[in-house]
């Protein structure tokens, strides 16, 4: 027989109806019935699950109404169906608890319990976690072929709880345990083996095993590497077309396959080789072990044809590329100003700013035809070409060239200065240096005038015998240098013989007049050698020659 546990509630309800002639009613029963909640799984019960899996424990139950099933977990959290999220404990629809990668903390007992409003039924499971051991994801044995020259790849995924290590027994016994990288072989984090460059003598067991405290676990890997002789094929190429940047880099690839291993040579536009197997350099380049040929800052001599190479004892391959260095002459951009006048003793720029490609390298050319490429003591050349002219003199004057060049070409544009004032002028000769003679008698006073003109107003000194300078005035017991810049001398002595130069300066320039004094014993009127009187006939319109 079966026992349905149940509660019943009654409720009576009265409708009346009325109005002016008269009135009627009806009785309603209601009948309320109510089963409390019953979980229909067996009561406690132990469940067994391995660490990092996923466990699943039900909790179907009935009643009226439908009952809520809420668990109390081993850490006496509570969770339900209606704040169920995406976590790792979960609640389904159904009541079933849902935990996924189990670990020992999870262990312990858990309660379902199932509530409406008619009552509360509930059970108890206890969940023991299980240490998992090793266990290799991959195929425990496997053969595994390839031929000379290839790399191969082992995988060895090991999974367990606690997290098993791995290593791998190479063939011949060396043991070789993660992260190892070299030239030959190359064990990974995750467990993988690669193998490169394989020969023959690779052949053999590779044996991977994966170990923790819970156990071990092993996978053998049988390898077969046979030997295939290939002729050379260039697989990885640059564009037939390059274009490069002056001064850029150059990257031109050349891998090949081949057995036995193709030796690579590069062929360049200068007719010379880059060999790799002496030592992978020629002049500028780098020849690289997978083929690469590179040069850093490409100039105009490295435009033109390359070729590359790939030889073996089966054959060759070769590939060709053009190589096209983009460049563009110079050109100065307008300047400001091609023109200047300035006063002496003041400051000028030229600006010369040149676009090109590569950058132009500037120049300039002097008055004086010197050629200057950095800044000096009255010169100052700046970043962007530009000259400044500091404290300007008349020697400044004239014509500036600006050169600018490179390797496509070069551009030049002219820049004239003039100074704005006279230089100066002694005693109306107009020459930078004037040389006079002149004579003096012994014990005499004598005047030398030095009478300078000019704007600014020159200053006047004189250099004495002796390298001895006077400026103007100047007064002394013998020597005087008056005002207006006239030299007197009083007593003259015979060692006066000597040279007195004037220099007379501005702002415009220097002029110089040298005076070549000779001190005679006594002045003398001039007198002719042959006294004798001559009379002379001549013709009209014939030429005569009077000799004194």
């Amino acid at each position: 027989h079966c026992v349905v546990w149940f509660t019943k509630i009654w409720f009576i309800y009265l409708c009346l109806a009325e109005n002016d002639y008269g009135s009627d009613k009806l009785l309603i029963m209601l009948s309320v019935v109510a089963y409390p909640s019953r979980i229909l799984e067996p009561g406690v019960r132990d469940i067994k699950v391995y660490s990092g899996k996923t466990v699943e424990m039900r909790c179907k139950a009935e009643g009226r109404p439908v009952p809520v099933v809420s668990w109390i977990l081993a850490n006496r959290t509570q969770v339900t169906g209606q704040d169920n999220g995406r976590g790792r404990v979960t609640v389904t629809p159904e009541g079933t608890l849902v935990i996924r990668q189990v670990s020992v903390y999870d262990r312990g007992r858990y309660k379902c319990v199932a509530s409406n409003a008619a009552g509360v039924d509930s059970v108890t499971m206890r969940l023991q976690v299980v240490a998992a051991p090793p266990n290799i994801l991959e195929e425990k044995r496997q053969l595994l072929r390839a031929n000379t020259g290839q790399g191969v790849w082992m995988p060895c995924t090991a999974q367990g709880d606690p997290q098993p290590t791995s290593h791998w027994v190479l063939f011949g016994g060396t043991v070789v345990r993660p992260p190892k990288t070299d030239s030959k072989v190359s064990v990974f984090p995750n467990g993988t083996l690669h193998m490169k460059n394989l020969d023959v003598s690779d052949s053999g067991k590779y044996e991977c095993i994966a170990t923790s405290s819970t156990g071990s676990e092993r996978r053998v890997v049988t390898l077969s590497v046979k030997k295939i002789e290939t002729a050379p094929q260039i697989v990885e190429t640059s564009d037939w077309r390059t274009e490069l940047e002056y001064g850029g880099n150059l990257h031109l690839n050349c891998s090949s396959t081949g057995n036995p291993k193709p030796s690579i040579i590069w062929r360049l536009p200068s007719k010379s080789l880059a060999d790799s197997s002496r030592g992978g350099r020629a002049k500028r380049y780098t020849l690289f072990d997978n083929g690469t040929l590179y040069l850093n800052e490409v100039g105009m001599d490295e435009e033109g044809d390359y070729t590359c190479y790939a030889e073996n004892t089966l054959g060759k391959d070769e590939m060709h590329v053009h190589i096209t260095v983009v460049s563009a002459p110079p050109q100065i951009r307008p300047p400001s100003r091609t023109y200047a006048k300035v006063k002496p003793g003041a400051n000028i720029r030229f600006d010369c700013e040149a676009a090109g490609e590569p950058k132009p390298k500037i120049l300039w050319r002097l008055p004086s035809n010197d050629m200057i490429a950095a800044s000096n003591e009255r010169y100052l050349m700046h970043v962007n070409g530009s000259l400044d002219v500091r404290d300007v003199k008349l020697a400044d004057a004239g014509e500036y060239v600006c050169m600018a060049r490179n390797a496509a070409g070069d551009e030049s544009k002219v820049y004239k200065l003039d100074i704005d004032g006279n230089p100066p002028v002694i005693n109306g000769y107009y020459q930078n240096r004037t040389v006079l003679k002149d004579t003096a008698a012994k014990y005499s006073r004598k005047m030398i005038d030095c009478k300078a003109e000019g704007k600014p107003p020159p200053k006047i000194t004189w250099i004495m015998p002796g390298n001895i300078f006077l400026s103007a005035p100047y007064f002394g017991s013998r020597i005087n240098v008056h005002y207006n810049g006239t030299l007197e001398i009083r007593n003259v002595r015979p060692t006066d013989t000597a040279e007195f130069i004037c220099m007379a300066q501005n702002d415009g320039g220097e002029a110089v007049m040298v005076v070549q004094l000779e001190v005679t014993s006594q002045l003398m009127r001039p007198i002719f050698k042959n006294p004798f009187n001559e009379r002379l006939l001549t013709q009209l319109g014939k030429t005569t020659v009077l000799n004194s």
